[in-house]
């Protein structure tokens, strides 16, 4: 079993992008989601039931599963051989995204995913995610991602995760620049002290290659990590905002 952390950490991962060339399919009206089932004998747990990945809204729930990718993959496609409109393909598959294999379906408006890949401490076995997706409606503008969460100028944002939990509500957004860690941990140091947060970690990783940040205000908790990648920093920013103190 895949610890919390982890969980989370793979979640930037969710590979969206590619599915959506179905959306040119005209929206539909949604009268629920349709029946997802996990594949045979897994556990299953949820990740989040109102997660936002890029401005897509998500149900997402975690398996695993002591059969194989190739066992987990076939379920499906027997489960989805029925296309939903005449002369459209009933699945579509997605094999070049490894190490994680992906099968989708579009029905009654609503992308339903499978991404899957093999446990690491058991190589017969495999895990994976499965995500029920609303299809945005055509007029949709694109989600303009990170725009209130601060960036160094020159920053580009890679992904956004949010999620919105009893309680809890919670953003991650992984970011890229070409300035030097350094740099990057001056700019939010500044900005979060400036406006009165105070600081928990201010903790340099060694020679410019990472450094980790924590700021608290009240109910807000931001994490900030960097990290060197070549010639460009990784920024991760994760906000949390607890409904209690």
């Amino acid at each position: 079993m895949i610890k919390p952390k982890a969980r989370l950490r793979s979640l930037d991962k969710l590979l969206f992008t590619g599915l959506f060339l179905f959306f040119s399919t005209s929206p539909l009206l949604l009268a629920g989601p349709p029946d997802f089932p996990p594949p045979p004998g897994a556990s299953v747990e949820w990740v989040g039931k109102n997660i936002e990945v890029n401005g897509i809204r998500s149900a997402i729930r975690a398996f695993h599963s002591k059969k194989s990718i190739e066992n987990i993959v076939e379920f499906y496609r027997r489960e989805w051989k029925r296309p939903v409109e005449k002369g459209k393909p009933g699945f579509m598959e997605t094999i070049d995204a490894a190490p994680w294999y992906i099968i989708s379906r579009i029905e009654d408006g609503y992308l339903l995913t499978v991404q899957v890949r093999i446990q690491e401490n058991n190589p017969s076995g495999s895990w994976g995610y499965l995500s029920t997706s609303p299809l945005p409606a055509a007029q949709n503008k694109t989600a303009k991602l990170g725009n209130t969460i601060p960036k160094i100028p020159g920053s580009f944002v890679m992904s956004e995760m949010k999620s919105d939990d009893p309680g809890k509500k919670a953003r991650t957004l992984i970011i890229s620049n070409t300035h030097s860690v350094r740099n990057n941990a001056d700019f939010y140091r500044n900005y979060y002290q400036g406006n009165g947060w105070t600081t928990e970690t201010d903790r340099n990783l060694g020679r410019d290659e990472g450094h980790s940040l924590v700021f608290k205000s009240r109910r807000n908790r931001v994490t900030i990590m960097l990290l060197k990648d070549k010639n460009y920093t990784r920024v991760v920013v994760n906000s949390v905002k607890n409904s209690v103190f």
